[in-house]
């Protein structure tokens, strides 16, 4: 089960409780952030170590980061935050780059090529999972894939 976009930690430690009543798989649960004073914080003003351990308490298997106003290049700095905070295993999915609204329309301006150029320091950081969230598409989640076999080259040719 995969609990993404998360913006308060009580909610995401409620979804993460009511997966573990129904499953023995894998809970996964990623909160969305935005850079703040000192770091980074979620909506609500909560921590990304603080997120880690409430999320982990509730019984996530992984914690990690999606959405929100953190860039790839951005990250690591959040991999490293829930590392820290004891996570043994951490996702991220940023989007492809900040949304811009153009003529009525989200933009999303990242191409595929700058988005995995973050990949090896994301995984440097100790990202165990790296996909894309909003306005990625198949190409960028290709140069992903490309950039992680790259830096692991062991990594599964279906990433």
């Amino acid at each position: 089960i995969f609990i993404e976009t998360m913006m308060d930690l009580g909610e995401a430690v409620a979804a993460v409780r009511a997966a573990r009543e129904c499953t023995d798989g894998p809970v996964i649960a990623t909160m969305a952030y935005s850079p703040a004073p000192g770091g980074y914080r979620t909506m609500m003003g909560v921590t990304p170590a603080a997120c880690a351990e409430g999320l982990l308490a509730a019984g996530a298997d992984v914690v990690g980061a999606n959405c929100g106003r953190v860039t790839a290049a951005e990250m690591p700095g959040l991999v490293r935050a829930m590392r820290e905070a004891g996570a043994p295993l951490v996702a991220v999915e940023p989007n492809a780059g900040l949304p811009q609204l153009v003529e009525g329309a989200t933009v999303y301006t990242q191409t595929p090529e700058e988005m995995a150029a973050a990949v090896p320091d994301i995984l440097t950081a100790g990202a165990s999972l790296v996909g894309g969230c909003c306005g990625t598409t198949d190409a960028h989640i290709r140069a992903i894939a490309a950039a992680v076999r790259a830096v692991t080259p062991t990594a599964s040719p279906t990433a």
